[in-house]
């Protein structure tokens, strides 16, 4: 045990040469034939990604219609998932066929700070795409002040800049260093000379963070979607009403009138079923008294003179019924908002399927990292990611699909 930790902690420059540092042999007591499925499942989803991401690019990026906020941070998405199916798969196919790191010690170097980054900026990307669709129907007031041009150029380049940024003291061996991890097999973060490694805090913020936001936003989104299809389907308060009718006379006849006021025979009914509708004001074609029944009660204060007095009971009623009449009506959930929901179970299942695996093997349960089936299941699961995206986000909207049919048709 003692012998593969010190193993595991040896920097590339223990290694003189590129031929000592293949030498190295990984994947010791790996099945044959888990390793050769991790290999074609690389080349799989370089041969699915790299033309599905660059067609989703094309294409949202010719059509003028999905051209929004939402559509940017999906190109974003791409282009980080195109940079990985051409630079990471490749390498890590190569190294599962070979059982070896036969690529070099700069790309030793180089491979953990891409892959890291790029992963990052994919779950950074996802994770703009949740709150752009949460602003978008939580408040849609800010939405026009949020994702101006000039503040998405600055959310685009944080994207980039902030992973790439946050991994510069590892690449200087201050926090960490990358080197050939014999235990997982793959050119990665390893502890530096202070047995100091910034995988576990890497993997916890990258995860755990975006998991936390992408909840609370779908649920939040969720719920929102729900109650306004409760609220639709809720029949109209018509016996409400009357019983609220029959109250508010009741308190009438028993104020202190005195004799000048009309009598119950000869007061006028107020239309309260009117207040049914989603304007403020009274519609006309309420039933009431007569036919000028909306000029005469058109405000609290008319129908209170037309009774012939101002009692507070029935004054604070009416008003209070009136501003309960003047709340919107709940717009009726559209086949855009179902789909929405089928995209929130499958965007939540898939971040969660491709990315919990893997960091529970390196943060948690570290024995298992270097059991053959979890340590290699977790590398398919993140690479699985590179695909996945643009079935997601791009296939399930009927806009992107036209997109897609208008760039085979050569065509705006």
């Amino acid at each position: 045990m003692n012998d593969t930790a010190v193993n595991r902690s040896i920097g590339l420059s223990a290694y003189p040469t590129d031929a000592d540092l293949a030498a190295v042999e990984l994947f010791k007591d790996y099945p044959d034939s888990l390793l050769h499925f991790a290999a074609y499942a690389c080349m799989m989803f370089m041969l699915i990604g790299i033309p599905g991401n660059l067609f989703t690019i094309i294409a949202l990026a010719r059509c003028k219609k999905v051209r929004n906020a939402t559509a940017i941070f999906i190109i974003n998405l791409s282009v980080s998932d195109l940079l990985f199916c051409c630079f990471i798969l490749p390498l890590a196919a190569l190294t599962f066929k070979n059982q070896a790191w036969t690529h070099g010690k700069v790309l030793c170097h180089m491979f953990p700070y891409v892959r890291y980054a790029l992963v990052a900026v994919s779950l950074l990307s996802v994770l703009a795409i949740t709150i752009n669709r949460y602003i978008m129907i939580s408040h849609p007031s800010l939405y026009p002040k949020i994702y101006t041009s000039r503040y998405l150029s600055m959310m685009i380049a944080c994207l980039w800049a902030f992973p790439f940024g946050i991994l510069i003291p590892t690449c200087l061996e201050v926090w960490g260093k990358f080197s050939l991890d014999t235990v997982t097999g793959s050119c990665t973060i390893i502890p530096d000379d202070n047995d100091n490694s910034p995988k576990k805090f890497l993997f916890i913020i990258g995860f755990i963070l975006p998991s936390l936001a992408i909840i609370f936003c779908y649920a939040r989104v969720w719920w929102i979607v729900k109650e306004t299809t409760k609220l639709s389907r809720r029949p109209k308060p018509t016996t409400e009403m009357k019983t609220l009718n029959m109250s508010t006379m009741t308190i009438t006849k028993s104020a202190d009138f005195d004799a000048k006021r009309p009598s119950r025979n000869t007061m006028p009914q107020f239309p309260f079923t009117c207040f049914l509708q989603t304007g403020a004001e009274i519609s006309s074609s309420c039933d009431s008294t007569g036919p000028d029944a909306e000029s005469r009660y058109s405000t609290p204060e008319d129908a209170v003179r037309a009774l012939g007095s101002e009692p507070k009971n029935f004054r604070r009623s009416f008003i209070a019924t009136m501003k309960w009449s003047t709340v919107p009506k709940p717009k009726v959930p559209t086949k855009k908002d179902k789909k929405l929901l089928t995209m929130i179970v499958a965007i939540m299942v898939a971040f969660f399927v491709c990315h919990l695996p893997i960091t529970l093997t390196k943060t948690v349960f570290l024995e298992f990292t270097s059991h053959p089936y979890p340590n290699i299941i977790g590398y398919v699961l993140i690479y699985f990611t590179t695909c996945v995206n643009p079935v997601i986000y791009v296939v399930m909207s009927s806009e992107y699909r036209q997109a897609y049919k208008n760039l085979m048709k050569c065509r705006r």
